[in-house]
Formats: structure tokens, C-alpha cells, sequence
């Protein structure tokens, strides 16, 4: 007996679909665009006020998305001109069960990558096959983080900033510009009581 036109088309439509995804990972993900311009920018003295700075384009965060799949976390960090130099990236990821803090310094005689357990007092963690790349060409900076790290959670919620400028600088002169990823103007982020804002639930996928 000939099969109906429908039929056919649909089995097709089907058997295409699974060749399509077989044996790929799938992962939940979700994307923040950043407003531009919206850098502030500090000396290093201790009553340092800070100011905006718009026409900074190396600090300034233009998107920022979380992606989590069965076997890592990956945050993408979209700037307008990223380019080498003194620098740290931070962030905060919060799962059902635990929060957590991640830093990066780079300068010319240091590489610093560390994730801490904010519930286990401040305590740093070892995560074999975490790491971050920086592209300068692209202009974006990329961390993964694998999930066994943070306890293998059903989602998370993440947020980031970014900040660059002489950190380690004894001169008076020297200043910082940063931006936070999901706040437009980033001066409250220049008050170390102010935890970094994170988005949206993102699921396992």
C-alpha cells in the first residue's frame, strides 16, 4: 500500500532531525547586551571617587552570555576594544546549592586564575580543566568551567565584570576603568559591598 505524501514527508522531517542531533551536546543558554559606554573609572587612593568615563572603549563589557551544558559551564565575555595589559575579570555564579566567586588577574608577571566556595569561607577550590582564553582579534574573553566544579548543579545564574588599568601601580596617578556586565553604569560596582548582579536561570542542557 503507497504511503500518503504527509507520511512520507514527516517520517523524512523526522529521520533528518535525529541524524542532525545525534551525538551532539546540547546546552541551555541565555544572552545580556550590555549598554555601551558605560565605563566609570578610579584612582587607586583610598578615597578615590569614581567617575564616568564613556570614552574608554577597553573596559567597556558589550554582551555577556552563560552557556551550560551536560559537562561544563561556558561564560563569553563581549568587550568593545579588548586589548593585552593589566587586567581582572570577576565573577559570581549562584547554583540551587551554593554560590561561588571567580577571579582572573593577568599582568606581565602574573597569571592568576582562582574559583572560591563563598559558603566554605572563602575557600579556594581546585578545578582541574577550568580556563579562560583571551581574544584580542575578537575582542572577547571565554571561561569554562567544567560542572563537576560547582557540584553539578541543575542551572545557574552568573554575572561578570571587568577592569583594567595599573592594579599594582605605587603611583598616586594610576586609575582603574571598570564596567559590570549587567548593570548600565558600573559605579556601584566600585563598592566591594555590592555583590555583582546575575541574570537569569540558565538549565543544564
Amino acid at each position: 500500500m503507497r504511503r500518503s505524501l504527509t507520511t512520507t514527508v514527516a517520517m523524512v522531517t523526522t529521520t533528518l532531525t535525529l541524524l542532525a542531533t545525534a551525538g551532539t551536546a546540547h546546552a541551555g543558554s541565555w544572552t545580556h547586551r550590555d549598554a555601551r559606554g558605560d565605563v566609570f573609572r578610579s584612582s587607586m587612593s583610598d578615597d578615590a571617587v569614581a567617575t564616568a568615563d564613556p570614552a574608554d572603549r577597553t573596559a567597556d563589557i558589550t554582551r555577556f552570555s552563560v552557556r551550560h551544558s551536560t559537562r561544563k559551564v561556558t561564560l563569553t565575555l563581549s568587550l568593545r576594544d579588548l586589548r593585552s595589559g593589566d587586567s581582572m575579570l570577576v565573577s559570581r555564579v549562584v547554583t540551587p546549592q551554593n554560590e561561588y566567586e571567580l577571579a582572573i588577574l593577568r599582568s606581565s608577571d602574573l597569571r592568576m586564575f582562582s574559583l572560591v566556595d563563598t559558603a566554605a569561607e572563602s575557600e579556594e577550590l581546585t578545578c582541574r580543566g577550568k580556563r579562560a582564553s583571551y581574544d584580542t582579534r575578537r575582542d572577547r574573553i571565554r571561561i569554562t568551567i567544567p560542572r563537576t566544579c560547582l557540584g553539578s548543579p541543575t542551572w545557574v545564574r552568573a554575572g561578570a565584570g571587568y577592569a583594567r588599568g595599573n592594579a599594582f601601580s605605587s603611583d598616586e596617578n594610576a586609575s582603574l576603568a571598570f564596567d559590570e556586565a549587567l548593570r548600565r553604569g558600573s559605579k556601584r560596582a566600585a563598592n566591594s559591598e555590592a555583590p555583582l548582579k546575575v541574570g537569569k536561570k540558565v538549565r543544564v542542557g
